[in-house]
């Protein structure tokens, strides 16, 4: 019988262990606390229900767009289980290869797994799980499992086992742009890594490590050059760092979402450093090029890229993920299972605080759910928050919480995910005209601001015209308004809302159009 202590084996029990805390939360909750969650569901909704999910509003338009992970998983699964297991099974997947990725990497460069990778699974709760980052997070799992493969296989790669990479490199790109770029970025310094190891730097060594991963490369590349979608804005980049940088050491470990683990961080990175410091660590040689790499893209990246945001949040958990991946830890083996244990406890407890966190969403979003039975069939909804009675309380996790309407009652959102070149559902005419076209779109209004959209107005307020164009005289074209307030005292409305309905944290106003309407 193997032992916890002695056997072999019991850092890969471990890492399964850990990984099954990590999954739990999901599971524990109708609807997890992520601001996309909401959005995401509802674009699987109308990709999978058919003439069921038929919409006044929106249509599929399917096109490669290279975002599409969730896209072709959760709908295909759908078939099999309800929409909303189907949505937790493919995030859990996308966990697991957050913990065991990281192993396999550590496998393919040491020859067995240790405990190291048990310290890197805390990056698997990271700002883009929490935020809802399906795409990214299940794609740049499986960057991590594809790269342990190309470890694994140094100097036995025929042309069936490139030819092999090649698929796994395009699904990859189908899957999320960013995560292929992070594949080719980790290759691509592994390898160089290999040759200066080998020849230093010959110019014949570094055409024949090159040739095949250009090769491997080549059909994504050309997917991308050739067959990008119309829509994707390739010129925006925005790198904001003074604004972004809590956010982007705060983005490698949160408990739940706005919630930076700081001292588990602090403690994570002090521990690396002195078990190289002391000896007690061993960086793999062919690996130190690759961490300083992500180090600096970690510090550089861009807050807006490709007209995306969230650039500089998705390196952090990478880079922390990948430095205990690559790490070899020399401890007696009693210290090793003693470390191990308290590792998997430590990981257990985030498990928890990230499900008791989520239970208060979930209630949340289950009695807006409740209150939307109220509503009629195609109705359209606003969403706006009420900053001031909301203070400094979160309000990201109920940006997308009116999306629920398109699944309950066939309705609209102004901000559902339909930007052309990055998503497949799309608006219909004349809708696309009341709705966010862009991400720097992509957020609600303040209650504040209700006059000046309702006026038409934007000489007292830039965003009117930056951010919320498409909500000029919107009380012309929407039905309902869903204000946010939070655990605050709502703050005074323009006289054309009529309260409907009362929330703990939200209320419902009929919106009646004013005489502004009838000059439009």
């Amino acid at each position: 019988m193997i032992t916890l202590s002695r056997g072999r084996y019991w850092p890969t029990a471990a890492l399964g262990l850990a990984t099954a805390f990590l999954i739990a939360p999901l599971w524990c909750v109708q609807s997890p606390g992520m601001p996309d969650y909401p959005a995401h569901l509802a674009s699987f909704y109308l990709i999978s229900g058919g003439a069921q999910a038929a919409s006044r509003f929106y249509f599929v338009h399917w096109t490669l767009v290279p975002n599409l992970a969730s896209e072709l998983l959760v709908p295909f699964l759908a078939q099999l289980m309800s929409l909303e297991a189907a949505a937790k099974l493919f995030l859990s997947v996308g966990i697991a290869m957050w913990v065991l990725g990281p192993a396999a990497i550590q496998r393919a460069l040491f020859g067995r797994v240790g405990i190291a990778p048990l310290a890197g699974a805390f990056f698997a709760y990271s700002a883009n799980f929490t935020w809802g980052f399906f795409n990214y997070y299940f794609a740049t799992g499986l960057c991590f499992l594809i790269f342990a493969a190309w470890i694994a296989t140094a100097g036995k790669r025929g042309p069936f086992a490139l030819a092999s990479f090649a698929v796994m490199v395009c699904v990859l790109y189908v899957g999320h742009l960013f995560a292929c770029a992070l594949l080719a970025l980790m290759i691509g310094c592994f390898e160089i890594s290999s040759a200066w190891e080998i020849a230093r730097f010959s110019p014949k060594t570094l055409v024949q490590r090159a040739l095949p991963v250009g090769l491997i490369f080549l059909p994504a590349l050309l997917a991308f050059a050739i067959l990008r979608p119309a829509g994707i804005d390739s010129g925006q980049f925005a790198f904001n760092f003074d604004n972004t940088i809590d956010d982007r050491v705060g983005a490698a470990i949160q408990y739940y979402f706005g919630e930076p683990a700081y001292l588990v961080m602090g403690a994570l990175a002090i521990a690396w450093l002195t078990g190289l410091i002391y000896g007690r660590l061993r960086l793999h040689p062919l690996m130190k090029l690759t961490v300083v790499a992500l180090a600096v893209l970690t510090l550089v990246s861009p807050e807006w890229a490709l007209g995306g945001w969230g650039v500089h949040l998705r390196l952090p958990a990478v880079l922390g993920a990948i430095m205990f991946a690559c790490v070899d830890l020399r401890l007696d083996k009693r210290l090793s299972a003693a470390l191990g244990f308290i590792l998997v406890c430590a990981i257990g407890w985030a498990a928890f605080n990230l499900a008791d966190n989520w239970r208060d969403y979930d209630r949340q979003y289950s009695e807006f759910r409740a209150a939307l039975r109220e509503l009629p069939r195609d109705v359209k909804l606003v969403t706006v928050l009420d900053s001031d009675a909301m203070d400094d309380e979160a309000d990201q996790p109920y940006w997308h919480m009116a999306e629920f309407a398109i699944i309950d009652r066939g309705g609209f959102s102004q901000l559902m995910f339909t930007t052309k070149g990055q998503h497949i559902v799309q608006l219909k005419p004349p809708f696309d005209k009341l709705a966010a076209a862009s991400a720097p779109q992509g957020s609600p209004p303040d209650l504040s601001e209700l006059a000046d959209l309702a006026a038409g107005r934007a000489e007292d307020d830039p965003d009117i015209d930056d951010v919320f164009p498409y909500l000029k005289f919107f009380q012309c074209h929407f039905d309902e308004a869903v204000i946010i307030h939070g655990d605050g005292v709502p703050s005074e409305v323009p006289n054309f809302l009529t309260l409907r309905h009362a929330g703990s944290f939200f209320s419902l106003y009929d919106i009646a159009p004013t005489g502004a309407c009838k000059r439009q």
